[in-house]
């Protein structure tokens, strides 16, 4: 009885001893199936903080820790394919920036562009080619700086515009303005500058602006000009040669008419006089 006891003691504590164990084990496993999809979680957070949208790890079953997974993922492929199409379309804005700014470099027509307090936001080369002016290197300055008959003409512009009893789109005209000295000419002197200018409302980041488009038709009025005065000289040329040649006919005539019936001397003055009229 006593060595049944003591197998019995032995028995019960080795199974005790395996439950228990069995207990802890299962304790365990089960909470590492539960803390396995938080810890992911928390790993995938951070990651996603940092801006690395990779997908955690999946684990199958259909409990709530599983599906938060499942749904973490969802998430961040969604935010890649939100991010993706972010980095599409800011590389779309930065070829057409691109491309903006490439053809308005090569324009040949000036493009100014200026604030609502008519400081120069931006200017093409074809600007300051026509101007004379360094107008990139200048920006942010008031264009009654930079050149100020320009910018009493433009503000004058605007102003009509504003005040235009039927509004407008944009407003056109022609300005004069001094050639500067780094555009050919003397200042104050020399040629004045003959501008076509086109201006309109533009909408910029800090409010509303203003932007002119000018093109440089000195040459164009100076061939007007000469065109004009050609046909004034054509003119002036038949209606001075109306009267002449009547003239050259009737001294034609006399010298034909009297050259018979005069003395030697008399028909000589007459000859030398009808000559030099007619020449």
């Amino acid at each position: 009885r006593t060595g049944l006891r003591t197998i019995y003691g032995l028995t019960l504590t080795l199974t005790l001893l395996l439950s228990v164990f069995a207990a802890i084990a299962s304790s365990v496993l089960l909470a590492s199936s539960m803390t396995a999809p938080l810890l992911q979680l928390a790993e995938g957070t951070k990651a996603v903080a940092e801006g690395n949208f990779r997908p955690v790890r999946e684990f199958p079953g259909n409990d709530e820790l599983n599906l938060l997974t499942q749904s973490f993922n969802a998430m961040t492929r969604q935010l890649t394919e939100a991010r993706d199409q972010v980095e599409h379309k800011q590389r779309e804005l930065e070829n057409a920036k691109t491309y903006l700014e490439r053809v308005l470099a090569n324009l040949s027509a000036g493009v100014v562009v200026l604030n609502k307090d008519f400081r120069l936001v931006t200017a093409n080369h074809g600007a300051a080619r026509i101007l004379g002016h360094t107008l990139l290197q200048r920006t942010g300055r008031p264009l009654a700086e930079v050149d100020p008959a320009l910018a009493i003409a433009f503000e004058a512009a605007f102003a009509d515009y504003a005040l235009a009893a039927s509004p407008k789109d944009s407003w056109q005209q022609q300005i004069e303005v001094k050639r500067s000295a780094a555009a050919g000419g003397e200042v104050g002197g020399g040629e004045p500058l003959m501008l076509l200018a086109r201006g309109s409302r533009l909408p910029l980041d800090d409010g509303p602006g203003y932007v002119v488009v000018f093109d440089d038709v000195t040459q164009v009025i100076s061939a007007q000009r000469a065109v004009a005065w050609g046909e004034v000289a054509r003119r002036l040329a038949h209606e001075i040669k109306n009267p002449l040649t009547p003239i050259q006919l009737s001294a034609e005539r006399l010298q034909m008419k009297l050259a018979d019936k005069l003395p030697a001397a008399e028909s000589e003055v007459l000859r030398r006089g009808a000559s030099t009229i007619v020449n």
